[in-house]
């Protein structure tokens, strides 16, 4: 017979610590200056689906449980409902889970945490929202009465941000890039539990609201803020739990012509504001993630291998739009965009990729001196590169 009493295993928080990370290159497209916009002003077509979760139900169609025997299963079922809009599932689970299972699987299935309880074979698993979840539902359906009055007003701080930033731009890249700068300038790094008074609720700073309304945040309450962000201005967006330099972190995946790849919003807090930019993993597949991984229960989503030179953005300058879409796979040709940066622009400093290819210092060199004498013009430079996966790096100084 089976048992009335139903057994509680755990409810798991994620408590995720972490630290900005740098990098050495820079680059940027200045941060514009904002204007008060209506909300309806000028929109970016939305990508063909989204993941953005419409409704926190058991779902109502489920008559048989799914069997599952695996923790990989348990992971692959739980995102699927996820996505679905479906937050609580009941399943018939063979294994038993331990309590470090369970801390696994909180940061697996992109949520703030899991609570299970079990009676018999069948376990029910209820995901924890983060607010950005609830504020995107709310978005989306135009019923904020579940959410409280600090979700309330991150919500309505978000719809003014995507409005401000569709004002300015028609491209999916410059609105996606404008939102991570806006997110940006208004938070600051904060990773401390000395405010929680609630033991029970996740803390503010790790959550959009804290990123949104309270401006400062650590990695978790980045990327809940950019997920808020990037989910209302019709981006397909998810978030994924790793190790950065070996401690724990957050960031948020995003879909882009048929592939996802990492944007880490926490990565340039720790930058000057109003500086020049870096943007170290800014649509990165796995060859420019560097020292941030996971692993494979950890990626929800299958990560582009490569980046798409398309979409990936690191290092460019006052131009960067225009240099972001040539194609320097040939030494030659970016050694003369270099010369020309500063012989036209003035440019002390250029910060250029070359794609798919490794290139040493004596090549660079060579290059760059045949470059000065095709322009006919005479400069001193020095230079250094940075290889990371097939691409090379190349940070170029200029002077009379």
């Amino acid at each position: 017979m089976r048992k009335n009493l139903i057994q509680v295993i755990a409810v798991v928080l994620i408590g995720v610590l972490c630290s900005a990370c740098a990098t050495p290159f820079t680059s940027a497209i200045p941060i514009r200056p904002i204007p008060d916009v209506p909300s309806h002003s000028a929109s970016v077509a939305p990508p063909e689906s989204s993941d953005m979760p419409s409704v926190s139900v058991t779902d109502p169609g489920q008559t048989e449980l799914v069997a599952i025997n695996t923790l990989q299963e348990l992971i692959d079922h739980l995102n699927q409902q996820r996505e679905q809009g479906v937050w609580v599932s009941t399943v018939r689970y063979s294994g038993t889970l331990s309590q470090q299972e369970i801390q696994l699987l909180s940061g697996c299935v992109g949520a703030a945490g899991v609570e299970c309880s079990i009676v018999g074979d069948e376990h029910t698993f209820t995901l924890m929202q983060f607010p950005g979840h609830r504020i995107v539902q709310a978005h989306a359906s135009g019923d904020t009465s579940q959410l409280t009055a600090d979700e309330v007003q991150a919500l309505g701080i978000a719809e003014q941000m995507v409005a401000q930033a569709r004002a300015q731009t028609s491209d999916p890249l410059e609105l996606e890039l404008l939102l991570y700068d806006m997110l940006r300038e208004r938070t600051t790094y904060y990773n401390e539990d000395t405010d929680r008074s609630d033991e029970d609720e996740l803390p503010r700073y790790r959550t959009a609201v804290g990123a949104l309304v309270d401006g400062r945040a650590n990695c978790q309450g980045c990327a809940d803020g950019f997920y808020t962000l990037a989910c209302l201005a019709g981006f397909r967006v998810d978030r994924m739990s790793g190790l950065l330099n070996g401690e724990p972190h957050e960031v948020n995946t995003i879909y882009l012509d048929g592939a996802w790849y990492v944007v880490d919003a926490t990565a340039t807090l720790e930058q000057a504001k109003g500086a020049e930019q870096v943007y170290p993993r800014f649509n990165a597949g796995v060859d420019m993630c560097g020292s941030l991984s996971w692993s494979p229960e950890q990626e929800i989503k299958p990560i582009a291998p490569l980046s798409d030179r398309h979409y990936y953005y690191n290092i460019q300058n006052d131009s960067a739009r225009h240099n972001y879409q040539k194609k320097y796979t040939d030494l030659t040709e970016l050694t003369q965009a270099a010369v020309r940066e500063f012989d036209v622009n003035g440019r002390e400093v250029v910060y250029l990729m070359l794609l798919d290819r490794q290139a040493t210092q004596e090549e660079i060199g060579q290059a760059l001196r045949l470059a000065g004498q095709e322009a006919g013009r005479s400069f001193s430079a020095s230079y250094s590169q940075s290889v990371s996966g097939n691409h090379t790096y190349i940070t170029f100084g200029f002077s009379e």
